[in-house]
């Protein structure tokens, strides 16, 4: 009798043992569960938000779009820099850009967000050249800042920067004549001539005289890729 006692606690034992194994768990490691039971209760009142959440240690799409979930949907920064950072960090270039943007336009921490677009331009993401020299022409007032910023855009082509100097010369430091030259240097990248004059004359109010400075200035000065050499038919 007490060996068959024996026995019986034996395979107890064994069948207790074998339901603490591990089971097959295919791609998914044992991190992974550790990462998705600390997964935000929110997100789960969203489909897409959780296969990212579950996809994110792996795929730096799936980072970026948690981090852009987090800035758009539920409005909660610290998240979204966590995950742009992320995303960032596995070579989703583009999550710098996005992370300049969140410092700037909701956090309001402009040197954070010079870091960042600096780090997107070094990455060739051109606009941010644009939202540099804005932080520096708008926020800071430090002009000269601005417009090294501005003319490195220009040098790469960025169509949104040389609409920010020529606004920068005519509002900031009253030079009409530079400010015409960027302006009329955007009918090269398809802005219509008819349109560009009628802008300098009825909202800038500019004179003939003062276009046609503009005009032979865009033709001389450094740093512009292209040219505008057509006539402006002026009066």
């Amino acid at each position: 009798m007490t060996k068959l006692i024996k026995i019986l606690a034996i395979l107890t034992l064994l069948i207790f043992i074998s339901g603490c194994e591990d089971k097959p768990i295919g791609k998914i490691t044992k991190d992974t569960y550790n990462l998705k039971s600390e997964m935000d209760p929110r997100l789960k009142a969203y489909p897409e938000a959780v296969e990212w959440y579950k996809d994110s240690l792996n795929s730096p799409d799936s980072s970026f779009n948690l981090g852009l979930f987090y800035d758009d949907k539920i409005k909660d920064s610290t998240k979204s820099i966590i995950w742009y950072t992320k995303a960032y960090e596995m070579g989703y270039k583009k999550a710098a850009f996005n992370l300049g943007y969140l410092y700037e336009d909701t956090i309001k921490d402009y040197n954070n967000a010079i870091k960042w677009y600096k780090i997107a331009f070094d990455n060739n993401l051109n606009d941010a050249t644009a939202n540099i020299g804005m932080i520096y022409a708008d926020i800071k007032k430090d002009y000269e800042k601005a417009i090294e910023w501005y003319k490195k855009g220009i040098e790469r082509e960025n169509i949104q920067s040389i609409k920010n100097i020529a606004w920068l010369y005519h509002r900031d430091l009253n030079d009409n004549v530079t400010a015409s030259a960027y302006m009329i240097n955007l009918i090269e990248y398809g802005k219509t001539k008819d349109r560009t004059i009628s802008f300098l004359k009825e909202k800038w109010n500019l004179s003939d005289e003062t276009i046609k400075k503009g005009y032979e200035l865009q033709l001389t000065m450094p740093g512009l890729p292209r040219r505008y050499k057509g006539d402006l038919n002026l009066d």
